[in-house]
């Protein structure tokens, strides 16, 4: 509790919104807000607007953007396109207000996929997820959101087991979409090279083929899963694709706070994106429909601030129960991870909570009357041992169940892993499923002497590791060398697994000063000596942010104090 504070809300305008858009079927009307004028200007306003377009260059496709003339209009306009930037100049021509809006409206091409009323209907799908919150913090942060989610616990379902298989966000969330693992998601769908991610099989497209509208909606742009270090997508790879409307709101201006675009214009970029998500959900109420929305900006680099955000993400989720969203849509509410950083991060707790995110399931009460076995064992399997693949098998399982011919893909990294509508085995350990021991939380550990001999050596050999890495990838020039500082933390497995084998959980404090920490194999040979080897991946536990600036390789930057 001495890591967790309460923070408050900041607004992003001390005033009132000057501009606001009406939608009516295929309709879309912006207005001039009159009423608010006076917050701005006590003089006259002129306002002009402008549309945006995806405007991507041959190396960067998927970042960029071009805004038409911005022609003047007076009052109301009806808008012939979705995304608009509104600018309002005052009779001496100063700027007092801007902003962009971005239009969700049934397209001409949908309208005949609309559903009949009172049709056995198969239910839409709809992702709302927040960066780097764990379950625990969820409790912590966002109380009333939590007590919300808790007091229906007739229509949240949750999986308190629900275990990370990577390090960030782009292997977990690409197990939800894909079922590859990380080294799969690089061999198949190669987010390095321009291409290879618009051939991806994300599950979207099956949704897609079956006549699924379907969205994507991700804030704080330079980081988006699959952009930050990627080259992101050639071609928009859902109809309603959000990452213009949010480089043209950061356009405006942001304002930052740690470190993170908290603010996009008059609004904050994580109510852009519950906006956005509501509207969809909202627009496509009577049609099948796939739409996954992620936040950054108020959660990825701090454990406190998601508390600031704690009444707007519970008003959204009682609007769109409200809305009557839930009657006809599988939601989902989740994590990808809990904080990766900071000081908690050096507590066992931290440890734990890095590796378990939160995440609930909402399913319509058509749906649990048509499945009551389904339903009976999802919640059976909110105390077992989950992942994000069982997320990616449920979603094929739900395209089965919905009567469409479809045939479940398996997972070569995880043959084992199953819908969350089945029943999910109790005694499932971390190996079956996809899990490396350094991200796993099956087992427990014990403490053990940082000056016992094995210790020192494991924390030697980390640091030989670490310096190793930062060599092969090129980084010896730009990052300076580590020495063994301290060991912070060491704790030796009980029982990991059915293997019976042995792993050390070490954290270390180097010279210049950098966090690390890794889940070392201990392998002992015929004559007893013992062998080091590194699981998975090494843990960067400070904030390297600043002291990775001198390098841009994203694996590089977590390993590099740059010199």
């Amino acid at each position: 509790m001495k890591y967790s504070r309460k923070e408050k809300y900041i607004s992003c305008s001390q005033q009132k919104l000057l501009t606001y858009v009406n939608v009516n079927g295929t309709k879309a009307v912006l207005h001039i807000d009159k009423k608010n004028q006076h917050f701005y200007t006590k003089e006259d306003v002129t306002c002009c607007y402008s549309y945006v377009r995806r405007f991507g260059s041959k190396q960067k496709p998927d970042e960029g953007i071009k805004f038409s003339t911005c022609i003047a209009f007076k009052d109301s306009l009806n808008l012939t396109q979705d995304t608009v930037k509104v600018s309002c100049h005052s009779k001496k021509h100063k700027k007092v207000y801007e902003n962009v809006h971005e239009v969700i409206r049934a397209k001409d091409e949908h309208i005949a996929s609309k559903l009949p009323q009172n049709s056995d209907r198969v239910p839409s799908v709809l992702f709302v997820g927040i960066d780097s919150i764990s379950r625990l913090n969820l409790i912590r942060a966002m109380p009333k959101t939590y007590e919300f989610l808790s007091n229906d616990s007739e229509t949240w379902f949750p999986l308190l087991g629900y275990n990370k298989v990577g390090d960030n966000t782009f292997p977990n969330l690409m197990a939800i979409f894909t079922g590859y693992n990380i080294t799969e998601a690089y061999q198949n769908c190669n987010p390095k090279k321009i291409g290879p991610l618009d051939s991806c099989r994300f599950i979207w497209k099956d949704y897609k083929k079956f006549g699924y509208i379907t969205a994507y909606g991700e804030d704080e742009t330079c980081i988006n899963t699959f952009n930050y270090r990627k080259k992101g997508f050639t071609k928009e790879p859902v109809d309603y694709y959000f990452k213009p409307y949010m480089e043209a709101a950061e356009s405006i201006g942001t304002v930052k706070r740690d470190t993170l675009s908290y603010c996009a214009g008059p609004e904050t970029s994580a109510e852009r994106i519950l906006n956005l998500a509501k509207d969809f959900a909202i627009t496509y109420r009577e049609y099948k429909s796939f739409g996954f929305f992620w936040m950054n900006t108020f959660s990825h680099n701090n454990l406190n601030t998601p508390s600031r955000m704690d009444e707007k993400v519970l008003n959204f989720l009682k609007e769109i129960t409200e809305a009557k969203i839930l009657d006809n849509s599988i939601v989902v509410f989740l994590s990808d991870h809990g904080i990766r950083f900071g000081d908690i991060r050096h507590t066992f707790t931290g440890w734990y909570e890095e590796r378990l995110p939160y995440i609930y399931f909402s399913f319509p009460e058509s749906f649990k009357k048509k499945y009551p076995e389904e339903i009976a064992n999802f919640r059976t399997n909110a105390n077992r041992l989950t992942t994000p693949f069982d997320v990616y098998i449920t979603l094929q399982h739900l395209l089965v169940l919905s009567g469409f011919n479809f045939t479940i893909k398996s997972i070569t990294s995880c043959p084992f892993c199953k819908s969350l509508l089945t029943d999910i085995d109790l005694t499932r350990s971390c190996e079956t499923v996809g899990i490396a021991p350094h991200w796993c939380t099956c087992s427990g550990f014990s403490n053990l002497n940082s000056k016992d001999s094995v210790v020192l050596a494991a924390a030697n050999f980390l640091v030989k590791e670490i310096q190793r890495n930062v060599h092969k990838m090129g980084g010896s020039p730009k990052c300076a060398k580590y020495h063994l500082g301290k060991v912070l933390l060491s704790s030796i497995s009980d029982k990991f697994s059915y293997k019976n084998d042995t792993y050390l959980l070490i954290s270390i404090e180097t010279i210049p000063k950098a966090v690390f920490e890794a889940t070392i194999h201990l392998i002992k040979d015929a004559k007893n000596a013992t062998t080091f080897v590194i699981d998975t991946s090494i843990s960067r536990l400070d904030s390297y942010f600043i002291h990775g600036k001198c390098v841009s390789d994203e694996i590089l930057k977590q390993y590099c104090y740059c010199k």
